[in-house]
């Protein structure tokens, strides 16, 4: 396909003209007329072959670029993204904002998703990640009393289990899921009996992943689980009843 002749790019109903555009784009990458890496036509000549407004194409492109799909590079230019796991999955952390009313839906989730995970990482987890795991505990175990460290240590943990999978979906919306509750982790990690609950999983965890018994390594990551739910609404609900009485 030429990009500079216009083909593939006929004219569009102008009826939610942005949308139709992002569609007729996603259409090309998906019958694979552009392919990751290819560079897309200019903004100008986009609104000429689909004989569109340039704003049309410019909220166009805006939000084919918050899902991942296309990606601007230093220099100039709008390009189809590696379309990887990686780049699709990663604005759900930018999308939802996690609050009282889907606190225990992402919870729900993280359940399902991380307790798969750990039966998967029970049965495909090799001697270095295991030796990883094993060595973030020796340093956890020092940063009990210390919620920042832990927190990064924590992060690390999890990241060295999803990566076992081999899995990038798996990977990424783990990791989506993880950063959505990080503000509230960070003050639940403040609480104190916190990070000493979560050291005391991670080593279930760890024995059952060592063990390659994949039905307590998943148990293991849905107590977790549980338990992190638990500390992260107690955190939500310590923060509502601080800001109302600073309201008052």
């Amino acid at each position: 396909m030429t990009m500079a002749s216009g083909g593939g790019f006929a004219p569009i109903e102008r009826h939610s003209v942005a949308e139709q555009v992002a569609r007729k784009l996603l259409d090309l990458v998906r019958t694979k007329n552009l392919k990751p890496g290819d560079q897309l036509p200019t903004e100008r000549e986009l609104a000429a072959f689909m004989q569109v407004s340039r704003p049309s194409v410019r909220e166009a492109l805006r939000g084919l670029q918050i899902l991942g799909v296309l990606k601007t590079r230093q220099g100039g230019g709008v390009y189809v993204s590696s379309l990887d796991a990686s780049d699709l999955l990663s604005p759900l952390q930018f999308l939802i904002t996690l609050n009282a009313e889907n606190i225990d839906a992402l919870y729900e989730a993280r359940l399902m998703i991380d307790g798969r995970i750990g039966r998967m990482a029970a049965e495909k987890i090799g001697p270095a990640d295991l030796e990883r795991l094993k060595k973030l505990l020796v340093v956890q175990r020092d940063l009990i009393h210390d919620p920042l460290g832990f927190r990064v240590s924590d992060s690390e943990f999890h990241r060295v289990i999803w990566d076992t999978t081999g899995n990038p979906f798996l990977v990424q919306i783990s990791s989506s899921l993880y950063v959505l509750g990080m503000e509230y982790r960070r003050i639940a990690a403040e609480t104190p009996g916190v990070t000493g609950q979560s050291f005391a999983d991670h080593e279930v965890i760890v024995a059952a992943l060592e063990a390659r018994d994949a039905e307590a390594a998943g148990r293991a990551m849905e107590r977790h689980m549980t338990n992190v739910h638990r500390s992260t609404v107690e955190a939500m609900e310590r923060t509502q009843r601080s800001g109302e009485g600073g309201s008052g």
